[in-house]
């Protein structure tokens, strides 16, 4: 078995939001409304406009800095032999040619190399469900890696659509049984 976690940076991701950021940007336009106007329904639409701002400004500083976050980890990995010729998501990178398989996890700013042998599957899991229309779609797509890492042996990795998580599984196995 040869599996590592590797730390390769210390810089902080952007934050979540925060019990400060909803009381300046959700209860003080409020509290200001509130003070304007002694109409209820401005109170509430100045609220909604305030977290509407700060939820889009922190998920936009948040995307960005995963965005950077994964550079770093593929240039660590470049300058330790891994050139990653398959990314997916942020939380994956795969290097077909030597047969390794990365999983990133940006929030821990770390990451685990598998050898393609300590893999033992991938397999693509969804959720079924109907519409009001009676038409079926399939949701919650998920490719799930199992490892030979009894810390670690699952990662689920979320994908959008059917179509993807198909297109991914095949370029899995295609790594894992080369």
């Amino acid at each position: 078995m040869s599996f590592e976690t590797i730390q390769y940076t210390t810089l902080p991701l952007a934050k979540t939001m925060g019990l400060i950021d909803l009381a300046v940007f959700v209860a003080l336009p409020g509290c200001v409304a509130q003070a304007l106007s002694d109409d209820t329904s401005t109170v509430v639409l100045a609220s909604v406009a305030g977290f509407a701002v700060i939820a889009t400004i922190r998920g936009v500083r948040r995307h960005f800095s995963l965005k950077t976050s994964f550079a770093n980890a593929k240039a660590y990995l470049e300058k330790h032999g891994i050139r990653a010729d398959l990314e997916l998501r942020h939380e994956l990178a795969v290097d077909s040619v030597s047969g390794k398989i990365v999983f990133v996890t940006p929030a821990t700013m770390s990451y685990q190399v598998y050898d393609r042998w300590d893999i033992l599957g991938c397999e693509h899991q969804w959720v079924t469900k109907s519409n009001s229309n009676g038409q079926l779609s399939k949701t919650q797509n998920v490719l799930v890696f199992k490892t030979r890492n009894a810390q670690q042996p699952l990662y689920k990795i979320r994908l959008f659509d059917h179509a993807t998580a198909e297109l991914w599984l095949a370029r899995i196995n295609a790594v894992l049984n080369s």
